[in-house]
């Protein structure tokens, strides 16, 4: 009754909380964390940053707890209740404080979206969704500080107002960039920052600034955050089904949704169904990577917890599956390896399409999981590593590409309607 009445207090983020944080310190003695820690805040973080490398695992750990209870709070005070698109919001900044997001250099971005909204005589908690998913920028402010060897009376300025001005500028963007790929990309925040992004690349190109900060990754807890997944997807699908017994029942319905933006499976289905899908969608991406033999690490960890994220918010097993089967097709069939951790992310992050296949099918699916693949390493070329969701810039141009087309050869009067 306890584990009933916490979930319906909208506390089972909080619940998450309480488990990194926990197990940050089983993994790390606090003075290992305080120290690894000050490495994660110092570190320019941009693509690919693995913290777990940077600072350790349990001030990882530690990381993610901080920043994820900085959000919860943020939403309880502004009194936002839980959606779909807020709980993959929530999730998907735990994930990325596996790799390149702290309470530091999200701070800034936040800062941006409020004085919009100042601008705009708008309340600050309409832009709530924009705010939770606008930190895949936040390497932005890092990297000026921390990655250009300017001093810091010089670089600490520079990273917030940059940081500021991408915030500023970020809501008008995306409410724009929605138009671009038709809803079709699940990551459309994504899509935007990588824009920004790649301004601000040309911007430090320009300046003969030098981009490749980016660093290895670390594989030294894949079993631990083996374990880590799969708890907290158990956890969410049995919430799932203490709350409602019955709810298998209605998981096919759920399934036929294409996924499309926007897809709140919280407010169609209820919480019930939506846990558990989470739950589903963690298992579907810690199987695949088993059975594929490969290794989890800050970046792929990160990966699985947006993937769970979006199990509310637009994805599930039916519409991910075959973008997930053709990103892999895309690695085995061409020069691409899954010895790049940017393969072993996109087998995961390619689900932002995942509408593409739920809406057209499964062949259709397949063949936009394989040119998300050859599309996502040229992403990361031309936004320089600052757009943490590289992925959803590279998904933009997929569905961008394949969805004038598939609108104009397969005619549906349901579709048409949609629009």
């Amino acid at each position: 009754m306890r584990l009933i009445q916490f979930v319906k207090r909208n506390m089972v983020l909080t619940l998450v909380f309480v488990i990194l944080l926990i197990l940050a310190f089983v993994f790390d003695r606090p003075e290992a964390i305080y120290r690894g820690y000050i490495n994660i805040l110092q570190s320019p973080s941009v693509l690919i940053s693995d913290y777990i490398l940077i600072g350790g695992l349990g001030a990882t750990l530690f990381n993610a707890a901080t920043v994820l209870m900085f959000n919860l709070v943020m939403i309880k005070k502004l009194n936002i209740s839980m959606s779909g698109p807020v709980f993959a919001g929530i999730l998907t900044i735990a994930g990325f404080s596996f790799f390149g997001k702290n309470i530091f250099n999200t701070l800034p971005i936040y800062l941006g979206i409020y004085l919009f909204s100042k601008a705009q005589k708008l309340e600050f908690r309409s832009f709530i969704i924009v705010t939770l998913f606008s930190t895949g920028i936040s390497p932005l402010v890092s990297f000026l500080i921390f990655g250009t060897s300017w001093p810091l009376y010089f670089g600490i300025p520079a990273g917030i107002i940059a940081g500021v001005i991408a915030g500023f500028i970020l809501p008008a963007l995306s409410a724009h960039t929605m138009r671009f790929h038709r809803g079709y990309n699940l990551y459309n925040i994504g899509f935007a920052l990588g824009i920004l992004s790649m301004l601000f690349a040309v911007i430090f190109h320009s300046l003969n600034i030098d981009l490749n900060v980016g660093g290895p990754t670390s594989e030294q807890y894949h079993i631990e955050l083996v374990w880590i997944s799969l708890g907290l997807s158990a956890l969410f699908m049995i919430i799932g089904l203490v709350l409602d017994r019955k709810l298998l029942l209605r998981y096919p319905a759920l399934m036929k949704q294409s996924g499309r933006l926007v897809s709140d499976f919280v407010k169609d289905f209820g919480k019930p169904l939506a846990f558990f899908n989470v739950g589903v969608m963690g298992l579907l991406s810690v199987g695949v990577l088993l059975v594929l033999g490969l290794k989890l690490n800050g970046p792929v960890m990160g990966g699985i917890l947006t993937v769970m994220g979006f199990g509310a918010f637009g994805k599930h097993p039916r519409n991910s599956l075959p973008v997930i089967f053709g990103a892999w097709l895309g690695v085995v069939i061409t020069n691409y390896s899954f010895d790049s951790v940017g393969m072993v992310t996109a087998l995961l992050f390619v689900t932002a399409v995942a509408p593409i296949s739920g809406r057209y099918g499964i062949i259709i699916g397949v063949i936009a999981g394989f040119l998300h693949i050859l599309i996502t390493p040229l992403a990361y070329v031309f936004q320089g590593g600052f757009d943490l969701y590289n992925n959803g810039f590279a998904a933009g141009f997929v569905a961008a590409l394949m969805i004038p087309f598939l609108e104009m050869i397969i005619k549906d009067k349901k579709e048409e309607q949609h629009e």
